[in-house]
């Protein structure tokens, strides 16, 4: 029993050393602790003075608890001259409220933790005074100590500065555009008027009684000339394009009629090649459709005129289908072929097969590319396979909505349309050459017109005595048709006088122009260069 005493240990001191131990071994943790947390802070503050943004610390109060080496870049303060003040020494002036207002939202949230959706793009201040362009991220903690806000900063001046030669060269791209296209319009009208001209007369000498060898000659003028107005229509058409500025048009319109009508156009250019050229509609397709006709027909025509050019013999084939909502059109010709490494920019403009195409057949490169574009204005695409030495198949679809399967009442022709020759018609034209040409036929169907000059003068006439018709030009000096015609319509109703039809008498005769002419009071359009026929069916329409 006095063993254990006599060694000088009892199991009353056994707990004491193990305690000893314990409280060695806490030290040991405690120390072990706190060189971590040393550590710890060595890498925080190491992975700061790393990091390009900058990052800010603060309390709930916005006192600035941490300001990295990032932020000292940015702002080029020394962390030692900013802890401790407010964040908004780094706010400009005229920022400062709305910077207090953001931070009040973001802290209204009840989360413990949270962090900012989305990026603040704002400006900073410098220690020098000068605005940064910064864009910042926030979040906040609430701890036991106090709320404590995180920024991180980053200084996004070169990318303002790119954004900005960006937008510039955009705008200087954009007023190149309007320049481009404000020059086009202006030199379309000028080139259209002596076109006018040059047609109107062909039109006008060709009812008279010529010799067959002055006859064939004329041919040849006004084929010139409707060849050059082609090229003039498809430069400002693909300006149009290009400046989003070309508005497709709705209208009903029978499929078979247009097709055939525009088949029938080149019938006469096919016989001279000594070519085959048919017309297949299948009976699906067949009916009343609504859609842009003008643009459908344009796809049509720069096709033919393509496959009949490029065509020496055999023959060309147009055939339509219809596939549930998409009408299908094929243009198929036994002409030379196109290699296959051109296919790829068959449709890329003032591209042609190859560099002798435009010294061999002319042309501008445009047609195709024209084609593409009108195609994806409606909804459609056009493709095309090729073999050289055989030929070539260009397809297009394009969805269209069809109105009912009957075909539409076919008009009768425009050229059987004569107006009555005891008409009375005013006619207001500027120009002098355009005044000629419309008095000649004018006169060649009958007609006996008053001109005047411009549209104050054509007032003027129209109060003097009752007209049948007024065929009004748009652009005039003193007063242009528009005016006159607002004018006009504002007197008839004033006075309760009997309206007067007035028809506008221009090149520029877009769905957006129309609508402008009937809002100013206008009836209907009549389109130059001036085709007789369109003159003359437009003249019976009103007169009727």
């Amino acid at each position: 029993m006095g063993v254990d005493g006599d060694n000088g240990t009892s199991d009353l001191h056994r707990p004491r050393s193990g305690g000893r131990k314990r409280t060695f071994g806490l030290r040991r943790a405690q120390s072990a602790r706190a060189g971590l947390i040393d550590r710890t802070e060595d890498i925080l503050t190491s992975i700061l003075n790393l990091a390009a943004e900058g990052v800010i610390v603060t309390d709930g109060e916005l006192r600035i608890l941490v300001f990295s080496g990032g932020a000292e870049t940015i702002f080029g303060y020394a962390a030692n001259e900013i802890i401790g003040r407010s964040i908004e020494v780094l706010i400009p002036e005229g920022y400062r409220v709305r910077h207090r207002e953001h931070v009040a939202r973001f802290k209204q949230n009840a989360a413990t933790s949270l962090r900012m959706r989305g990026r603040l793009q704002t400006m900073g201040v410098s220690k020098s005074g000068a605005t940064i362009p910064i864009e910042v991220d926030l979040s906040r903690l609430t701890a036991p100590r106090g709320e404590i806000i995180t920024a991180i900063v980053r200084d996004v001046t070169e990318r303002a500065e790119a954004e900005r030669s960006l937008a510039a060269a955009a705008d200087r791209a954009q007023a190149a555009s309007q320049a481009k296209s404000a020059f086009l319009a202006a030199m379309g009208h000028e080139i259209r008027t002596p076109l006018n001209g040059v047609l109107g007369m062909a039109q006008v000498m060709a009812t008279d009684d010529l010799p067959p060898r002055q006859r064939e000659r004329l041919a040849v003028i006004r084929e010139s000339g409707e060849s050059l107005l082609q090229i003039l229509n498809d430069l400002l058409d693909l300006s149009k394009i290009e400046a989003g500025k070309l508005t497709l048009e709705e209208a009903e319109f029978d499929l078979e009629d247009l097709l055939r009508s525009t088949h029938a156009a080149f019938s006469a250019l096919a016989s001279q090649k000594g070519l085959t050229y048919r017309l297949t509609i299948s009976e699906r397709a067949k009916g009343l459709y609504r859609s842009d006709p003008l643009r459908l027909r344009q796809i049509l025509h720069n096709l033919i005129s393509n496959a009949i050019k490029f065509t020496a013999e055999g023959g060309i084939e147009v055939s339509v289908g219809r596939r549930e909502n998409r009408l299908l059109l094929e243009v198929t010709d036994t002409g030379m072929g196109i290699p296959p490494d051109r296919l790829p920019q068959l449709f890329d403009k003032f591209e042609q097969a190859d560099s002798s195409t435009t010294r061999r057949f002319g042309g501008t490169g445009l047609g195709l590319a024209i084609c593409r574009d009108l195609a994806g204005l409606m909804g459609g695409q056009i493709s095309v396979t090729s073999r050289m030495g055989q030929g070539s198949t260009f397809r297009v679809e394009i969805p269209m909505l069809r109105v009912r399967r009957e075909r539409a009442r076919t008009p009768a022709p425009a050229a059987a349309i004569r107006p009555e020759s005891d008409l009375s018609i005013l006619v207001a034209e500027d120009n002098p050459t355009n005044q000629i040409v419309l008095r000649a036929l004018l006169e060649a169907a009958g007609l006996d017109p008053v001109i005047v000059s411009d549209g104050a003068a054509a007032m003027e006439a129209w109060q003097s005595r009752s007209w049948d018709l007024i065929l009004m030009d748009v652009q005039m000096p003193v007063m242009d048709g528009p005016t006159a015609a607002a004018a006009i319509r504002a007197i008839e109703a004033a006075e309760d006088r009997p309206r007067t039809p007035i028809l506008a008498v221009t090149a520029n005769a877009m769905a957006h122009q129309i609508d402008e002419y009937a809002s100013a009071g206008m009836d209907g359009v009549v389109a130059k260069p001036i085709q007789l026929e369109a003159l003359l069916t437009a003249i019976a329409e009103f007169t009727d």
